[in-house]
């Protein structure tokens, strides 16, 4: 490795605006630090700031108008160095691709309008790990370089320390790892000479310079007065070093000029702290809730101005998103905060949710008033609208008793009872029946009794008919069968949930799955018990598991299970399955639907358990397997290990003979070992325990309830009905019960996208930033290039491009023009 001549000395204040304090005193350190900041560069004119998070940058500009204006005036002089492009240093793994977009999109845009400059390094030192999609974002958000930490040398074998990190599209940025730390107290020279040595040491560099971070951090702070003095000895003491005092850019610019070859990187940068990923969960579940929620409230928005030709704006979703991105920030996200950051991140989360519900209630309600239903004869009209930019055929659930359904086309759709959780009021039951609604679009049904309509107000709650009364459409294979108490000496009872693709059989007592066949081959899917919910002993890792990647020590296995058949046909079959584990519940819930290959599963666990993890192993038949993890954007390949991994909305196990994803709605943890793979539900530490002596006084995350629901599926090669999955089952159909009345809109089936490639996905449609135009991001899903294109109401004129394998693509029409172009994700010219 080449030996350091220079050193970019990099002062920072590393500011946690939540950790081991609430967001309020966070916010107190960013006034104070700046200050400090400001105040530096007066008593030292060589010194440079560099500064990350446009959440800092708004709260002084918020709670010090005058300082903010020094601020810009250090910003011009190139001294306060404006670093990082997004609202917070987030977690790297577990916002999803459109969260990383929207970190780029509003928190450039504020650096640019507010300080005339953008961050062209990205900046996450003391994140926990990075996707490997990281540089085609940070490129397309106007950046060209990365600085980060975690993981060390330690947690992974890196050759170099400066690279090029290509991500699966090709697009690149030159990378550097921080050697020794993102901090520095600095008290006395020998302090200034132990980071050198240790710089030194650790050197796995092609270049001759290194930026060396010096400041007081974590809880802000920033350069003092020692360390600037210190730094003037420093170089004094090493006249063979060049001592820079650097805004980053130009370390990076350094060692492109410098002419030495740059080794190429391509893979992700993982592990740190695994644990974290599933710590917390309510925090983890509402942030996905509330990016998913937006995303569909923005192309709801955008469908009701297409169809009503009302303005559509993206300024009521700004400060909602900007909610969302602080609380992605890593402290929060990854569940290592005190517990009362928890309760002010779900009054930011539920501001989210409802600034997203509004819109969307606005935009459906609109639109379904205007699609003429006024044929009473058909029955009572409900429509169901679907926010993704694919056509679903879904299982919907509404809440009326009814015993017919029918479409707008008059056919009879199949459809059952089911109980409702409020079935100890006249609203006893709810109506089951699988819906097909176009892409970004509605489509009508029409419900009755047999023979007769009565008006929807005041009709008379009644249990409901007997199954062979009501008119069936065609013939269901759909049921749940419960053990009749037959049982040979060879045989564990069980009970039984079946339709036209699968018989699955539940065992007496344990709940385990033990039979799992396609009856379209005949063949067993699982190999061994599977939906087994294991303990994991925890008892020697703390929040974050440092140090611990792979969680193994297997402690007890939930059982003593009641089995019992909730729902049977012809829609959906349920087997409820409820076990138990010292004080601790779990309830499960396991539905076939008529037409679906798909298990899907609905939990609630009651957990009373400390230093310990509740993982639920599902052994597939697959042979030679391969592990495949959704990433924001993208998808990944990692070893079948064990090992605890990062990942987005499922997680697959691929072979030779078949491949299944298991989605989740919220579990961002999981493992593969083999075949199996292992879904991660919540681990229970102490909140930000980070090695103090545990009391009687400790606080436990995740004691008492939470929910979850996951889909176990076939999947093909291409991903593509993983990722449709996925967003589904976190961003359900909407419905609405409408009245009889008029309306300009047909009740046929609508649709306001079409993409005409399947590996093509909608990530958000939205109204540009500007308010000038209309902005389309789409990604690529399976790594094959394409060509598609865009069409339908939503969209002003058609979009037809090519796409390159696993590429983002943000495209913009300005209003009144006819020429899409391409942009940067900051909605800037690339």
């Amino acid at each position: 490795m080449a030996k350091f001549k220079r050193y970019y000395m990099v002062g920072n204040a590393h500011l946690d605006p939540v950790w081991l304090w609430r967001w309020q005193e966070g916010s107190a350190e960013a006034k104070a630090t700046i200050r400090s900041a400001l105040d530096r560069m007066k008593e030292f004119p060589e010194y440079k700031f560099v500064c990350s998070s446009a959440s800092v940058y708004q709260w002084v500009e918020e709670f010090a108008p005058e300082m903010f204006e020094e601020v810009k005036e250090r910003v011009a002089e190139g001294r306060f160095v404006v670093v990082g492009g997004w609202h917070v240093q987030p977690d790297c793994n577990l916002p999803s691709g459109e969260a990383f977009a929207r970190q780029s999109l509003y928190s450039q845009r504020y650096f640019k309008e507010k300080l005339g400059v953008t961050a062209k390094v990205g900046y996450n030192v003391d994140s926990f790990g990075h996707h490997v999609m990281l540089p085609q974002i940070l490129k397309k958000s106007g950046m060209d370089s990365y600085i980060w930490m975690r993981p060390g040398h330690h947690e992974k074998d890196i050759e170099q320390d400066v690279f090029e990190w290509v991500s699966p599209d090709g697009s690149s940025v030159l990378a550097s790892h921080i050697i020794g730390a993102y901090t520095g107290w600095f008290e006395t020279p020998e302090d200034m000479e132990q980071r050198h040595e240790v710089i030194e040491k650790e050197n796995r560099s092609v270049s001759d310079a290194a930026a060396f971070f010096y400041g007081v951090g974590n809880h802000g702070g920033g350069p003092t007065v020692r360390n600037l003095e210190l730094m003037r000895g420093f170089a004094a003491a090493h006249p063979d070093i060049e001592v820079v005092y650097s805004d980053l850019s130009d370390f990076f610019d350094y060692i492109r000029g410098s002419g030495v070859e740059i080794p190429k990187y391509y893979e992700d940068l993982q592990h740190h702290a695994p644990g974290c990923y599933s710590t917390v969960t309510r925090i983890k579940r509402g942030i996905r809730r509330s990016e998913c929620d937006l995303i569909a409230a923005e192309s709801y928005q955008m469908l009701g101005s297409a169809l009503l030709r009302r303005p559509a704006s993206g300024e009521r979703f700004r400060d909602a998103w900007r909610d969302v991105c602080f609380c992605h920030f890593h402290d929060s996200m990854d569940g290592c905060s005190i517990e009362e950051a928890y309760d002010d991140a779900d009054l930011m989360l539920g501001h989210a949710r409802r600034v997203a519900a509004v819109a969307e209630n606005n935009a459906l309600q609109s639109i379904s008033w205007v699609i003429d239903t006024s044929k009473r004869e058909k029955g009572l009209p409900v429509i169901i609208f679907n926010p993704h930019s694919f056509a679903v055929e879904r299982v919907v659930q509404v809440n009326r008793q009814y015993t017919v359904v029918k479409d707008a086309a008059g056919t009879i759709i199949p459809s059952q009872l089911i109980e409702s959780p409020a079935h100890t009021t006249n609203y006893g039951y709810n109506l089951l029946f699988k819906a097909k609604v176009p892409a970004l679009g509605y489509a009508v049904y029409y419900l009755s009794d047999e023979g007769r309509v009565i008006a929807d107000f005041d009709r008379p709650r009644v249990m409901p008919v007997e199954p062979a009364a009501l008119p069936e459409a065609v013939p269901s294979e759909v049921r749940a069968t419960p053990w009749n108490g037959a049982m040979t000496a060879n045989e564990h009872g069980g009970t039984m949930l079946e339709n036209e693709f699968y018989a699955i059989r539940f065992e007496l007592y344990s709940g385990y799955i033990t039979s799992f066949v396609d009856k379209r081959t005949g063949r067993e899917l699982i190999c061994g018990r599977a939906a087994v919910p294991v303990v994991i002993d925890e008892y020697y890792h703390d929040t974050w598991s440092h140090a611990k990647n792979f969680f193994v020590d297997e402690m007890a296995r939930f059982s003593d299970a009641e089995v019992t058949v909730l729902e049977s046909g012809p829609v959906r079959a349920t087997v409820k399955v409820v076990s138990r584990y010292n004080d601790s519940v779990l309830t499960q819930y396991f539905s076939l639907c008529a037409g679906e290959d798909k298990l899907r599963i609905r939990g609630r666990v009651d957990w009373h358990e400390r230093h310990k993890m509740l993982k639920i192993a599902w052994p597939m038949a697959v042979e030679n397997p391969s592990a495949f993890y959704e990433i924001p954007f993208g998808v990944i390949e990692r070893p079948a290990d064990g090992e605890e991994e990062p990942g987005q909305t499922w997680t697959a196990v691929k072979g030779d003979n078949a491949c299944f994803a298991l989605v989740n709605d919220g579990t961002y943890s999981s493992s593969v070992k083999g075949s199996t793979i292992y879904q991660t539900i919540l681990r229970s530490p102490i909140y930000a325990d980070h090695g103090a002596p545990r009391t009687a006084e400790s606080r436990y995350t995740e004691q008492g309830e939470s929910a979850f629901a996951s889909v176990l599926m076939p999947v093909g090669d291409d991903w593509v009905e993983a990722v449709r999955e996925g967003r589904l089952l976190n961003r359900e159909l909407t419905n609405i019960v409408e009245t009889w009345h008029e309306g300009a809109l047909s009740d046929a089936p609508y649709g306001g996208i079409r993409i005409d490639a399947e590996n093509v996905v909608m990530s958000a449609i939205k109204r540009s930033e500007d308010g000038t135009g209309t902005i389309l991001r789409v990604y690529e899903v399976t790594g094959k290039s394409a060509s598609f294109t865009a069409s339908g109401d939503v969209l002003p004129v058609p979009l037809c491009a090519d796409i390159t394998p696993w590429s983002v693509q943000t495209w913009y029409l300005a209003d009144g023009e006819t020429t899409w172009k391409e942009v940067l994700l900051t909605e800037y010219d690339m």
